[in-house]
């Protein structure tokens, strides 16, 4: 069976380093903390991961530590056996801030509109949140 897809390309810039963002999002404490979700993570290329309260799924397919994530990545409403590919590239901003370059490839037509805000308020907008809570402590532990 033939299924239309479509792609999801976003980029987000985060007031953090890479390393911060990338270990929120690979740690499965972390993970289940900035989205207030539970998530399992096998933070290794071939580790399996659940997350958000068991609706998303999948494999890591490539991880190069603060560098890029690429995963199959699938949510429990997808057709059975369906998988995306998520590739997640960290650049580093001239600012020090970390700009994520996001895509989504291979998302089932009809799943690409709440998808694309799904990202957005279950991921980039609690990891923002999450990211300013950890500097203002860490800020407020220095001084």
């Amino acid at each position: 069976m033939k299924i239309k897809t479509e792609n999801i390309f976003q980029v987000v810039e985060l007031d953090a380093p890479a390393e911060k963002i990338y270990q929120a999002y690979i740690d499965s404490d972390k993970h289940t903390k900035f989205t207030g979700l539970k998530a399992f993570i096998e933070p290794v290329e071939g580790g399996r991961f659940v997350a958000c309260n068991g609706r998303n799924m999948g494999i890591n397919l490539f991880l190069k530590e603060n560098e890029r994530i690429v995963q199959a990545w699938r949510h429990k409403e997808y057709p059975e056996g369906h998988y995306s590919i998520v590739d997640i590239l960290f650049e580093r901003t001239e600012d020090g801030k970390t700009r994520l370059q996001f895509n989504q490839i291979g998302v089932p037509i009809n799943h690409d509109g709440w998808l694309t805000e799904g990202w957005n308020k279950v991921y980039w907008e609690p990891l923002r949140a999450f990211l300013a809570k950890q500097s203002k402590k860490n800020g407020k532990a220095k001084a």
